[in-house]
């Protein structure tokens, strides 16, 4: 047992000895090669991706009585558009062709509010003699947002007597309704 012991003392000294010679070290063993890994290219960004719920798909639309008649549709969201429960920020605009386009934002909410500083509705239309844009800030229409849900929300408003200028700077007032959605 005894000369068991001393060979693996021994053979331990020698190892260390082998050790603390200034030889090269050997080379590690070689990596097995893989093909390389094909890494999608990253998606492009369509809502903020702080917010609590994007939007990809909507529709609105407006149809103007009075002094101008003008119906209008905005079959696309303008991106991002930013959809949270009441009572959170919340910016949706529906895009139509050109510069037309609708949009609402502001504090969220359910049921009917008139339009605030808290609650903005907005729109341009295309009427004969050019784009006419309208905004409501001061209880000039009546929102409805129903459904309000996580992942969608839409609803309908109405103006009784909304002030928009045109690319002149002529104003018109007139009565505005529509609907709009989003998902």
């Amino acid at each position: 047992m005894r000369r068991g012991a001393a060979a693996t003392i021994t053979a331990g000294v020698l190892l260390l000895a082998a050790c603390d010679r200034d030889e090269p070290a050997l080379p590690p063993p070689p990596v097995p090669s893989v093909a390389p890994i094909d890494m999608p290219a990253s998606a492009t960004p369509t809502v903020d991706p702080e917010a609590t719920s994007g939007l990809t798909i909507g529709t609105a639309a407006v149809t103007l009585t009075g002094v101008v008649n003008v119906s209008e549709t905005y079959p696309g969201l303008g991106l991002p558009s930013v959809w949270a429960l009441p009572p959170e920020a919340f910016s949706i605009t529906w895009q139509g062709a050109g510069q037309r386009s609708m949009s609402l934002g502001g504090t969220s909410f359910t049921a009917q509010q008139p339009t605030s500083p808290e609650r903005v509705l907005a729109f341009v239309v295309q009427a004969p003699d050019g784009p006419i844009a309208f905004a409501s800030q001061a209880g000039e229409c009546l929102v409805t947002i129903s459904p309000a849900l996580p992942d969608r929300m839409g609803g309908s408003f109405l103006c009784s007597a909304i002030t928009g200028e045109g690319d002149d700077g002529a104003s018109v007032t007139v009565m505005a309704q529509g609907s709009f959605s989003a998902e």
